[in-house]
């Protein structure tokens, strides 16, 4: 191989990975003393498979070879550098997982801590605490609003989940949850009106006087006013006046 040639592929460092200069270089220094060495062969006293051993001191006065050996050791001093690089790479990974970890558990202590806390603040813990102070005979009633309304937050929550995971914006999520979250005025008049004649507060023929809106029909004259639920409501009154007079 022509020198030069040699000298322009070692000193071109972009053609070659500095992980594969190394054995080319060793080969090729192999391949340029061998010729030399099978010249110097003495026919008479040699077998064929002995070489002239090339010293120290005849590579020192080749030039090509010393830049040869010098392209070598550079490549070798890159090789050992990007070794070190690597290596505080995968050190440096390994010492920001562990933070990751650090700070992932420290997270989890807090919000434990902070869940201990607040713990009279839930939701449920709120409502129960409200409904205490509230007559006994409407505390079913108020549960099953409580129970219902729950039930919708899970649904919409589980909608604007679902709505994030598959690549929708904050905003598309959020339209998600109010619209399973939320309750029109007329719905939530007919569902607390269920439940006043499921818990005997009232009956189907009493609250068929109300109209959507929750309310009653409105009159001019009071005269022609009706009035609802009088025949039932009258004997109640009768019996509660012969009831005082009697005490």
């Amino acid at each position: 191989m022509d020198p030069k040639k040699i000298e322009q592929i070692f000193t071109s460092h972009d053609l070659f990975n500095l992980k594969v200069i190394i054995p080319i270089a060793s080969l090729i220094m192999i391949s340029f003393y061998s010729i030399p060495a099978f010249a110097q062969q003495n026919e008479e006293t040699k077998t064929d498979s002995e070489f002239t051993i090339v010293t120290g001191e005849e590579l020192k006065k080749n030039p090509m070879a010393m830049k040869i050996l010098e392209n070598i050791e550079i490549a070798k001093k890159r090789f050992a550098e990007m070794q070190d690089v690597q290596k505080k790479k995968t050190e440096n990974e390994k010492f920001i997982e562990e933070q990751r970890k650090i700070a992932k558990a420290q997270l989890e202590k807090d919000l434990a801590r902070m869940n201990k806390e607040y713990e009279d603040f839930t939701p449920r813990n709120a409502f129960s605490k409200f409904v205490s102070n509230v007559n006994a005979t409407h505390h079913a009633i108020f549960w099953d609003q409580f129970d219902y309304m729950d039930e919708r937050i899970k649904i919409a929550t589980q909608a604007k989940k679902a709505i994030l995971e598959n690549g929708g914006s904050y905003a598309e999520a959020r339209a998600e949850f109010i619209k399973y979250a939320s309750m029109s005025r007329e719905s939530m008049i007919q569902f607390v009106s269920e439940l006043n004649i499921k818990y005997g507060f009232t009956d189907e023929h009493l609250q068929s006087y109300f109209d959507k809106d929750g309310k009653l029909p409105r009159y001019e004259n009071d005269e022609v006013a009706v009035c609802y639920a009088c025949e039932k409501y009258e004997k109640i009154k009768e019996k509660i006046l012969a009831d005082s007079k009697s005490a």
